[in-house]
């Protein structure tokens, strides 16, 4: 396959292939590859949690290290695109809901110099995002916040709330408390940005969204990828959606 060379009886990684397995490094895939080893135990139980076989959800600190940093990976390419679509416009205070180590805050940060964002997540997540706001030098225009969203309330005063790779993985009535938390977080005409998995109205497409779907089942969490609101509610409160790939809102 090209993946390993041999050298006797040692074997090394493609020499080309290198920068992207360092422990460390702008070109690092390293997290992403760890997330995936975990998630390749977890498919090898699919047959049985078709079946009705209990998944069980990873836990522990490596777990969750691995797990923020390939979240990191998958947004960095595309966080400065995404917050370009947002358009974040005269927003001044974001709040980024279980905003990881901090990718999409920093991409609003960059594009709104005026700017100052909230960043929610769980404890040890806060400690990850604390450490890189602090070497991009921005800790100041940002204020941390350790909590649950399934039992904590947000902090309120803000103007954009962005909630980014987290509606898959609650049920349909988590996901209402979280948006009725979500709205209390916000001042009067604030506005509510979602980027995740939108499959078409069968759940067959995109394919990826529809892969992703199996994922969360073999995860062990209630959640899905869910489909576009035909409710005429939505468009009365004023929700939209984009064509744009991993963007609704």
């Amino acid at each position: 396959m090209g993946l390993l060379v041999k050298d006797g009886t040692v074997y090394r990684c493609e020499l080309s292939a290198a920068p992207f397995l360092q422990a460390s490094g702008p070109e690092s895939l390293l997290p992403s590859i760890l997330h995936s080893a975990d998630l390749w135990q977890r498919w090898t139980k699919l047959t049985e949690i078709v079946g009705g076989s209990q998944a069980s959800a990873r836990s522990g600190a490596a777990y969750q290290r691995a797990f923020i940093g390939a979240m990191n990976v998958s947004a960095a390419g595309q966080a400065a695109r995404i917050v370009s679509l947002v358009n974040p416009g005269l927003a001044r205070k974001l709040i980024d809901v279980g905003g990881a180590s901090g990718t999409y805050t920093l991409a609003f940060l960059r594009a709104v110099p005026a700017m100052k964002a909230s960043l929610f997540d769980r404890p040890g997540v806060i400690d990850m995002a604390h450490e890189r706001f602090g070497a991009e030098g921005v800790l100041d225009r940002v204020t941390l916040v350790a909590g649950d969203f399934y039992q904590d309330a947000l902090p309120p005063g803000h103007d954009l709330a962005f909630v980014s790779a987290i509606i898959h993985q609650n049920s349909p009535a988590q996901n209402v408390d979280l948006f009725r938390k979500v709205l209390a977080s916000l001042d009067a005409g604030g506005r509510i940005v979602v980027r995740d998995y939108v499959l078409s109205s069968d759940r067959t497409s995109p394919r990826s969204g529809a892969i992703f779907a199996v994922n969360m089942l073999s995860a062990g969490r209630e959640g899905n990828c869910y489909n576009l609101c035909r409710d005429q509610g939505c468009a009365r409160a004023g929700w939209i959606h984009t064509r744009e790939p991993g963007i609704s809102g």
